[in-house]
């Protein structure tokens, strides 16, 4: 057997665990990146609010399918005016309950 022969089994040997370290990174990491793209993608994660369909979105906010929210929600980015009580809103504008769980208050 010649040297250059040789020399190709090892590299041969090289690319199949390079192929079967590839293969199980792979499924390391594939189970994990569905957390991270459900993380990046969520409207909360983004400083948004998310609101019913027929409600409209809190003042200082725009509505946008870019981001999602749990069901029939939309996304409402923007800087909501928190507020606990109608006083603290502008004329006309109403304290209304964004939270599911009756926790975010903001102007409308």
């Amino acid at each position: 057997m010649r040297k250059a022969s040789a020399d190709m089994w090892w590299i041969i040997i090289g690319a199949v665990i390079a192929l079967v370290v590839l293969v199980v990174l792979l499924s390391i990491f594939s189970g994990k990146t569905g957390n991270l793209e459900q993380g990046l993608s969520s409207c909360e994660s983004k400083g948004g609010v998310c609101v019913s369909e027929e409600n409209p979105c809190p003042g200082s906010t725009i509505a946008t399918p870019t981001f999602e929210c749990n069901g029939q929600q939309n996304c409402c980015i923007g800087v909501p005016k928190s507020c606990q009580d109608d006083s603290e809103c502008s004329k006309g504008s109403k304290c209304r309950n964004f939270g599911n769980n009756g926790d975010k208050f903001y102007c409308t």
